[in-house]
């Protein structure tokens, strides 16, 4: 688009000539165009827009047409309505492009929720990124104006309206920094998605009112907003001119045109700034997510490399949100150096031990364990943002805990630096990439200023960068990699001499990679063969890595193996594993090359469900203290088992002890039974006949009160507790059934089920003496524990209000409730 060409015609059609030398400066045109670089273009204040006289003195000439100096009032405020009247209809149809932007937003939104989106919420965030809200703001902006126009034959103001709407540009600064992430979102999404390219492809506006509906495309539509800013600058500078200076609009048009270029001119800086930026950012070699050790203490850290400089980022992690970044500091690379492995241990000889791997391990766990609630939630839409929140905080310390393989720096002075990944791939490219740099020499750094211009445009560039780790839950399962791969190694071509190797293999979830399996070593051969199969658990997975290793020989000292470096990295190669490559299941073989060196190996891969995933994947397989979701998905059953079997036991034998529940077995007997249902739960049923029956009641009670959330939740427990304490029975009621229909599944089902058998108990209370309050109260605590967290509370009274809660779901008056749920079918046992 040539504005200034666009600025003319419109111009000049309507009476208004315009100077034909002004093209003179090639630099007046420089604006976003459709065919440009939108990072590279510039929006211009209607300065711009000069021609230049022989002496170089800038005027104005587009703008100001070859009129007398002092035209006749009367004729100018003519003139004016004229121009008023082509705002008016520059505003119609600008609306009616924005409108027609609008027209698929709202099928896209209700799509982006379903089993096939035609674009996911991201894309359709980055992509309609504050059209709405200049949609609004020029709908009203053209009413207003339109109300007064028509509204007199000479309308005295309408500069307000000019000064309220230049006013709002702040809206277009933040779809201009968008505009480059919109438009090649929408170039991505027109490629691969043949939905959303037809809907692209024909876009309907209507440019006036006595013409057909035009087609237009929604790449054009969609870069309309750029232009506007400018075109509108030029008309207000028109209406102006055509404005007497003792009219009342006059000075308020004046300060809506000054505030116009102003905010132009700061926006054609910034743009130009950011193209500077963009063009040394061109240049960034390698960035990653790091562990930083500092005073023993680990830090997420992004670390960048440019052909001279290292330097390392703050992240401030966010869920749901992308993370803030802010440099920390930098070194030009002929100052850097790396330390060895004795220098690591002796600067920070804890670092690689903060963390026991059995922590990880069981976080590891817990991760799985989440996904599965998740997946199981996700059915009844109930507390999916308090596990996702749970699922970002596993990650998250997941992802600063569990990386333990060092890279130590130092600079010139001496001041070192170390880092951990989970990575040994990482480790050795982090390494070849700085020593390659430094080998061919690099620049001295530039200024500071330069310097944290350099560091701010490559943060920027990088701000649409996902944590690695932290599961992107919108993905369709199908179109992830979740399950086992087997992978066969057939032989190794390259070698000159003999060597002792094997291969380690990596892979990553989503994008956070960790070795899972390695082979076995082969000895002193040319041409290794391995008969080794290997499986690697995948769980959101896009590549593969294989690292080559030559084994040190074992025969020397611990301490020529320290000086040597252990083990030597012979080769590497990264695999893209593609999901529709891989779901035939048969075996498909392939070459890699590594280096100087080439891979023949098969791959089969066997896509798995949660299910399947939990039991390859470490997750605790017990009982006590699991997700009572995860228990019941496990079990195959709407209330976990153990409950079932223990209360079948107890109703069996000891509805006529006495002080059933309230007398405890003994302790040891207690955790024993507790081992036998973690190990073996269908074994531990056969032998629950040998355990005296208050064990067995107080085994029961012990599963309740280590559940990792208590059975009523922690975010429904001071709703209960807050409705109990209702004095209106009425209310009471509604507000109890309320929050009951509000817990999860296996909760509620559970719930019920011991409900009715703590009722049954009562039955027998002239024997067993176990009344309704007796029972609340033993029951109460364990089925709504209150996490205190440290702050002192007054416990009696929380036990009071724990033990009502019970006791009303217990009473005469409530349990013909629960029993007409049960026969609805909220409970099938």
């Amino acid at each position: 688009m040539d504005i200034f060409l666009d600025a003319s015609s419109y111009l000049t059609s309507h009476g208004i000539s315009v100077s034909e030398d002004s093209r003179e400066d090639p630099e007046d045109d420089q604006v976003f165009t459709l065919d440009s670089d939108p990072t590279s273009a510039d929006i211009q204040s209607d300065s711009a827009y000069t021609s230049r006289s022989s002496d170089g003195s800038v005027t104005f000439s587009p703008i100001c047409p070859d009129t007398p100096l002092e035209e006749d009032p009367e004729r100018k405020l003519q003139t004016r309505k004229r121009v008023l009247k082509k705002i008016l209809e520059n505003e119609r149809i600008y609306v009616s492009g924005l409108e027609s932007l609008l027209v698929p937003l709202r099928p896209l939104k209700a799509a982006a929720y379903t089993s096939q989106p035609v674009l996911t919420s991201q894309e359709i965030q980055a992509i309609f990124f504050k059209i709405p809200e200049l949609h609004d703001i020029h709908k009203e902006f053209y009413s207003k104006l339109k109300e007064r126009i028509e509204g007199s034959n000479n309308p005295a103001s309408v500069a307000d309206l000019f000064q309220q709407q230049v006013k709002q540009f702040g809206v277009y600064r933040a779809f201009i920094n968008n505009y480059p992430i919109a438009k090649d979102t929408t170039e991505k999404c027109v490629q691969t998605k043949e939905q959303f390219r037809k809907i692209a492809e024909k876009m309907w506006v209507k440019h006036s009112k006595d013409s057909s509906e035009p087609t237009t495309t929604f790449e054009a539509l969609l870069h309309t907003p750029v232009s506007h800013l400018t075109r509108l600058t030029l008309l207000i500078k028109e209406l102006l001119f055509h404005t007497p200076r003792e009219h009342s609009d006059y000075c308020q048009l004046e300060g809506a045109l000054n505030d116009s270029n102003i905010f132009l001119a700061a926006t054609n800086q910034k743009i130009q700034q950011k193209n500077s930026v963009r063009t040394k950012a061109q240049h960034l070699v390698k960035d990653g997510y790091v562990v930083e050790v500092t005073e023993n203490t680990r830090k997420l850290r992004r670390i960048f490399l440019s052909p001279d400089l290292f330097f390392c980022v703050r992240v401030k992690k966010q869920a749901g949100r992308q993370p803030q970044c802010k440099c920390e500091w930098y070194i030009a690379l002929e100052e850097l150096s790396f330390q060895s492995q004795s220098d690591i241990n002796l600067m920070a000889p804890g670092s690689l031990q903060m963390v026991a791997q059995s922590d990880v391990e069981g976080a590891k766990g817990r991760l799985m364990e989440t996904k599965i609630e998740i997946y199981l939630e996700k059915k009844h839409n109930k507390r999916l943002d308090r596990l996702k929140k749970k699922l970002f905080d596993i990650e998250s310390w997941l992802l600063i805990n569990s990386p333990a393989i060092p890279l130590g720096l130092q600079d010139r002075n001496g001041k070192s630096y170390l880092f951990l990944l989970s990575s040994e791939y990482e480790l050795h490219d982090w390494q070849e990439s700085i020593e390659r740099l430094k080998k061919h020499g690099s620049q001295a750094p530039s200024s500071p200023s330069e310097i944290q211009t350099l560091i701010h445009g490559y943060i920027g560039q990088q701000e649409a960068c996902n944590l690695p780790l932290h599961s992107n839950l919108e993905d369709p399962e199908e179109k992830t990699l979740k399950g086992t791969m087997s992978l066969k190694i057939h032989s190794l071509s390259g070698f000159t001499q003999l060597h002792d190797v094997y291969c380690c293999f990596e892979a990553d979830t989503n994008g956070y990679f960790e070795k899972k399996a390695q082979t076995t070593v082969l000895n002193q051969v040319k041409n290794p063969q391995w008969e080794d199969e290997v499986e690697i658990q995948l769980d959101g997975t896009q590549s593969l890595r294989i690292l080559m290793w030559e084994q040190h020989d074992y025969r020397v000292s611990s301490e020529q193996r320290q000086k040597s470096g252990g083990d030597r990295l012979m080769a590497r190669a990264q695999i893209w594993l593609d999901p529709k490559t891989l779901l035939s299941k048969e075996w498909k073989q392939n070459l890699v090359g590594m280096n100087r060196y080439e891979m023949s190996y098969s791959v089969r891969y066997l896509h798995q469900s949660l299910s399947q995933l939990d039991e390859f994947s470490g997750a605790p397989r017990g009982i006590f203290g699991v997700p009572i979701s995860i228990v019941t998905y496990r079990d195959r059953s709407r209330v976990p088992l153990i409950v079932r079997h223990c209360v079948e036991d107890v109703e069996r034998r000891g509805l006529d002890e006495l002080g059933i529940y309230r007398i405890s077995g003994i302790a040891t007997d207690v955790q024993s039974l507790r081992a036998a249902f973690d190990s073996n739960p269908k074994e531990a049923v056969t032998h629950l006949k040998d355990y005296d029956v208050n064990v067995v009641a107080g085994t029961l009670k012990l599963y309740f009160r280590e559940l990792p959330e208590p059975l009523l939740t922690d975010e429904l427990i001071p709703s209960f507790v807050a409705a109990a304490a209702q004095e209106d029975a009425t209310v009471k009621e509604r507000e109890m059934t309320s929050f009951l229909s509000q817990l999860p599944d296996p909760n509620l089902n559970t719930f019920l089920y011991l409900m009715k058998h703590l009722k049954k108990v009562t039955e027998h209370e002239p024997i067993n003496k176990m009344s309704l309050h007796n029972l609340a109260t033993v029951f109460g605590p364990s089925l709504l524990r209150v996490r205190h967290e440290g702050l002192p509370m007054d416990v009696s009274h929380e036990v009071v209000a724990q033990v009502q809660v019970i006791y009303y779901f217990l009473s005469d008056d409530n349990i013909s409730l629960l029993e007409q749920r049960e026969r609805l079918g909220s409970v099938t046992l």
